[in-house]
């Protein structure tokens, strides 16, 4: 009597342990489109990211293009992150070289102009704020 009373408690454990796990299924499963955890997690991160785009200006005119997407506010943070400065430099807020080129105003008189719209910033790339969309030209600017 004692193991049939075990058995049918176990068995109508085991019966709502399915049952949960069918509704939780149902639920979350692969083929449902509501309440999915994972398309609800990267929809809000996508919906974070600031997308904007760098134009390098090197020194022999040639250009190259970087389209950066960041969830930082910031020109100097984007360019760190995406690693077209190094941390020095980023620490510093004085950047000499950008993407490898250097452009150093102690060693030869050159330096990086940034500009957005076609005007000069008036701020540090550190300080620089960024919004989805924006654009940045930095030119190399001989002495």
């Amino acid at each position: 009597m004692k193991n049939r009373k075990l058995a049918v408690g176990l068995g109508i454990a085991l019966a709502v342990l399915i049952a949960a796990a069918v509704i939780v299924w149902g639920a979350f499963g692969p083929s449902s489109d509501k309440g999915d955890i994972s398309s609800s997690v990267s929809s809000s991160v996508s919906q974070s990211q600031t997308e904007i785009t760098v134009k390098l200006v090197l020194s022999d005119g040639e250009e190259k293009t970087f389209e950066l997407k960041t969830e930082k506010q910031t020109l100097g943070d984007a360019l760190y992150e995406n690693g077209l400065v190094s941390e020095e430099e980023y620490a510093s807020g004085f950047y000499t070289v950008i993407d490898g080129v250097r452009a150093d105003y102690n060693e030869d008189g050159a330096w990086w102009c940034v500009t957005k719209g076609g005007e000069m910033t008036t701020v540090g790339m550190n300080e620089q704020t960024i919004e989805n969309g924006d654009s940045f030209e930095i030119t190399y600017t001989p002495a």
